[in-house]
């Protein structure tokens, strides 16, 4: 692909080690480990481009090894260590030989070659490698160095595309804007095999299915400065999509409703063929979470299909096969949780049904049943633990409609705790969630909408009874505001169905703007990830709750990455009189979710809250403990 020139190194010598150079024979010398591998003479490449190009590496030392090492060195000086520590730690090297590495001669020359070939294919015609093998006795290493002489980088002269003659101005137009090498760039074989790859991908996604690519060719100048680029492209002819054709594999299954697979096709008969939109269906197919296999291909010109008609030069039919998975899961597990607001360790146990084909269109239903004990600590205090049990039923429809012409889900969430506090307290909880979540286009910052429904009704029942028997218990100011404090939300609660006779006590509304511009949503190194969220709250409580996100990562260099998170909250009250934010929509910082140099919950204002008791001081009338959040976060 490419015409290589390179000389010889010639009279180096480093420390009174000779300079090994391409082509030398090779002396096989005893087996000595290699501690180090570095690289002398570079300008415009680096040793991180360049350690990827060869096949010798250092030994890699555990922490493990290290200290077994250290220790036998040292334990041998003393005439009076046991002989079976020595024997334990001389076997724990053994043990770890795989760590280690050797130089190999044979390997070293065959890196130089390397070497050398990654640098012409960058541009450096006349560049030149050689190697040394040293002891280092002050640092007690032994070294690999590989001497490189780059010399002169070559530029791109011409570029010549040929075989596109036919291709239609608009596709072309495609294809230029996306070009990125030009004239007078540094010459590098990977970026000119990169943009034939570019022009292919972008044939094939607007018709040409059979587009293809000849060898490239590569002309260098006599002086080694300038390269000539040319390739032939074949986009063959351009082709639609006649016809579609559907296959499953019910594998023992339920059916899948053609209907519902339809709906996951990004193109449609009579369009372009096109390379992406086949491979968004696919991934829209696997999504939907009820096929172990989906393949989208083409037929043969032969295939018998329902319409009777044969393909031709211009058209293709396309089969959509999935085979389907078990629609039917069962399980049951133990719980051991930590609780992000209140740190408490709960524990407890569950069960969950869960079926993927409801209506024959990939929806999901689970069921769940959870009984879970709050604050085990209380279990060594010799105190009544607090319970809860929670049943939900979860629905799922992920191709539920199309608004602006993307696809939207829609996942609904029903349920039922009673959570048991201080007997005979106890709060009933039901509910209903709705979040219809929307994709919208790549191109834009945000690419996706969440909006969601909340209706949910708590009651607190005995409440007063048990509010009024903790009073009567209080022997000191501080322990009625403890009581107090342990009591505020559902006393908000209790006011709010007594005297507004409201049925719901919350009735929420939310839209969230999403930005996913991360390279790996789960270990990112590059790009943005936002959201902006807006929320509705009405019933026991009437609010705004407004929340920023956005975290940043960037590459600094190899395996090192910058990372940045900003959260910004404000919790607007609608009415002054009512002062009720349900709890876990209250803004908390500290602790592994957000600052860790704090305890959780208690990164806040402990004056911000008062307590309406008359017979108290001023100075009392402060929450002192961390029972509420804020209404701002930064």
């Amino acid at each position: 692909m490419m015409i290589l020139m390179a000389t010889d190194l010639t009279g180096q010598e480093a420390r009174g080690v000779r300079l090994e150079r391409a082509g030398d024979p090779v002396r096989f010398e005893r087996l000595q480990e290699l501690h180090e591998v570095t690289f002398e003479g570079y300008v415009q490449t680096s040793p991180s481009q360049l350690i990827g190009v060869i096949q010798s590496r250092p030994s890699e030392l555990s922490v493990t090894r290290r200290l077994s090492r250290y220790y036998l060195t040292n334990l041998r000086r003393n005439p009076a260590t046991p002989r079976v520590v020595l024997r334990l730690l001389d076997s724990i090297q053994r043990d770890l030989q795989n760590e280690l590495r050797y130089y190999d001669p044979r390997v070293a020359e065959g890196d130089s070659t390397a070497l050398l070939e990654y640098l012409g294919q960058n541009g450096f015609h006349t560049a030149t490698v050689g190697y040394r093998f040293q002891q280092d006795a002050a640092a007690r290493v032994n070294r690999l160095t590989f001497v490189v002489n780059e010399g002169p980088r070559a530029v791109i002269d011409t570029i010549i595309y040929l075989g596109m003659e036919d291709v239609p101005p608009d596709v072309l137009d495609r294809i230029r804007s996306n070009m990125t090498l030009k004239t007078g760039d540094p010459f590098s074989e990977a970026a000119f095999d990169q943009e034939i790859k570019n022009i292919l991908v972008i044939l094939r996604n607007n018709g040409y299915y059979r587009a293809r690519s000849g060898r490239p060719a590569i002309g260098i100048s006599r002086d080694k400065l300038r390269d000539t680029l040319a390739v032939l492209i074949e986009p063959g002819t351009r082709c639609r999509i006649a016809r579609i054709v559907f296959e499953e594999n019910t594998n023992g299954q339920p059916s899948i409703n053609v209907s519902a697979r339809r709906r996951q096709l990004e193109f449609e008969e009579g369009e372009w063929y096109s390379e992406e939109k086949v491979a968004r269906t696919r991934t829209n197919l696997m999504n939907l979470g009820a096929f172990e296999i989906a393949t989208i291909d083409t037929l043969a010109r032969d295939t018998a299909v329902p319409d009777g008609q044969l393909n031709t030069d211009s058209t293709l039919t396309l089969r959509v096969f999935t085979r389907n998975q078990k629609v039917y899961d069962v399980g049951a597990n133990l719980l051991m949780f930590q609780t992000s607001i209140d740190n408490y360790l709960n524990g407890g146990g569950g069960a969950t049904a869960l079926y993927r084909n409801v209506f024959g269109g990939a929806q999901t239903a689970s069921i769940t049943l959870q009984y879970v004990f709050q604050d085990l600590s209380r279990l060594f205090q010799s105190q009544q633990l607090e319970s809860e049990a929670l049943a939900s039923l979860n629905f799922g429809w992920p191709s539920f409609a199309r608004i602006f012409d993307q696809r939207a889900a829609l996942n609904l969430n029903v349920f039922y705790s009673q959570r048991n506090l201080i007997h005979p307290f106890r709060l009933e909880s039901a509910g209903l969630n709705a979040r219809l979540p929307l994709s919208l286009y790549a191109h834009t910052f945000f690419n996706g909408i969440d909006l969601t429904l909340g209706l949910e009704r708590q009651v607190p029942r005995n409440f007063q009874d048990a509010l009024q028997t903790a009073l009567k218990e209080a022997t000191s100011v501080t322990d009625t505001i403890a009581v107090l404090q342990t009591f505020v939300q559902f006393s908000a609660l209790d006011r709010y169905l007594s005297d507004e006779r409201g049925f719901f006590t919350g009735t929420f509304f939310g839209i969230s703007f999403r930005g996913e511009h991360r390279d790996n949503p789960v270990n990112p190194t590059s790009g943005t990830f936002t959201t902006l969220a807006t929320e509705f709250g009405y019933g026991a409580g009437k609010f705004i709750r407004l929340q920023f996100f956005n975290t940043t990562a960037s590459p600094l260099r190899e395996r090192l990455v910058a990372a940045t998170k900003v959260r910004l909250g404000h919790i607007i009250l609608l009415d002054q009189s009512q002062l009720y934010v349900p709890l876990e929509r209250q803004f908390f910082a500290g602790g592994a979710a957000s600052i860790r140099s704090y305890p959780s919950r208690q990164l806040h204002d402990t004056a911000s809250g008062k307590l309406g008791i008359e017979d108290i001081t001023s100075a009392d009338q402060y929450v002192f403990a961390n029972i509420l959040g804020s209404a701002s976060l930064l």
